[in-house]
């Protein structure tokens, strides 16, 4: 996390591979972001991390929903993050823990 930014919620989400994904969302307040990051804790295969602006995406929807505590939403975040982890989209970057 960056200066200024404040850790909103995390979770550690259990996907249907028994694999295990951190999920860590934070906002910076001043700045006007969120921040969704990955990580798989087992494993060196990285850690992914976006910001995302106030606005209508559905990244911004699945976090609302994930700091209201939606099961659903979290899944969905790691479920996201896994897939940008094992093939990084355009625009993403995967970073080494």
């Amino acid at each position: 996390m960056l200066d200024g930014e404040q850790l909103v919620a995390e979770r550690d989400v259990d996907l249907r591979d028994r694999q295990q994904l951190s999920v860590r969302i934070s906002q910076h307040a001043e700045e006007d972001f969120w921040r969704v990051q990955v990580s798989n804790p087992a494993t060196a295969r990285g850690t992914l991390s976006t910001t995302v602006g106030a606005g209508d995406s559905f990244l911004m929807k699945l976090i609302e929903e994930a700091v209201d505590g939606n099961p659903s939403a979290w899944h969905h975040l790691a479920q996201w993050g896994h897939t940008n982890l094992t093939r990084p989209a355009p625009g993403f970057r995967a970073a080494a823990v």
